[in-house]
């Protein structure tokens, strides 16, 4: 129930916000592009704490526009089962599972659903961070298919942090918005688990690059928040 309150809640003030919010530019690159008007063939990805800035960009860009059947995933934690409300509200029906419950099963599913056209969509350091930590799956994902990744994040010019495990924004009232996709990221089949930890480190680093954001950057973030929770669970008494 409380759930399905917050879930409720949360759908409201973004569609509230969405209304309000001005989009000023999209980025595509050209062979990005193409793999678009194919409609099948590639795999999207974007940090977890963008998932406020681009549900309603997803849909309306991705499944509207372009006519993509966009699958996210979603874990089964409770964040996920937030997560699942949410985005259902938005014309998406996310597929449960992650990298310690159903991840196997899920990736396999993935794949499936992946080869018959669908798109999957792909959190790569959720459910739980830590935060710009990306996890093997997607680059599995992509080795499995041959499918290359499309990665894409959006910047608004106003926004409130949210103190979460990952700190995501959150947009505010008539913010303008600005969305950039990557070029094409292709992963070869890879053997083993030093080739998948090679790929994983190169992809985590092409999305950390294309927001931005440096490792030594995403390292501080990662121990202030690591600080951050270590003084929550033993605040000083003095």
């Amino acid at each position: 129930m409380k759930i399905a309150i917050s879930s409720f809640l949360v759908t409201i003030i973004l569609k509230i916000i969405y209304i309000t919010v001005r989009w000023t530019q999209i980025h595509v690159p050209k062979k990005s592009e193409e793999l678009l008007l194919q409609k099948k063939g590639f795999v999207l990805a974007l940090w977890h704490n963008q998932i406020p800035f681009i549900i309603d960009f997803t849909y309306k860009f991705y499944v509207k526009r372009y006519g993509l059947e966009v699958i996210p995933m979603a874990s089964q934690s409770k964040d996920g089962e937030l997560v699942t409300r949410v985005i259902a509200h938005f014309g998406m029906k996310p597929k449960r599972g992650s990298s310690k419950r159903g991840g196997a099963a899920a990736l396999r599913a993935l794949v499936q659903d992946a080869r018959k056209g669908s798109i999957s969509l792909i959190t790569p350091d959720g459910p739980t961070g830590p935060v710009y930590t990306l996890k093997p799956g997607i680059i599995q994902l992509a080795s499995m298919t041959g499918f290359p990744i499309l990665s894409y994040y959006a910047k608004y010019d106003h926004y409130t942090i949210v103190q979460s495990w990952d700190r995501t924004p959150v947009p505010k009232l008539f913010s303008k918005a600005e969305f950039f996709i990557s070029e094409p990221f292709y992963v070869p089949k890879l053997k083993g688990e030093e080739d998948i930890e090679l790929w994983r480190k190169k992809f985590e680093t092409f999305m950390l690059d294309q927001v931005g954001i440096s490792q030594q950057e995403a390292e501080s973030l990662r121990e202030d928040i690591r600080l951050s929770v270590e003084a929550r669970k033993h605040p000083n008494t003095n």
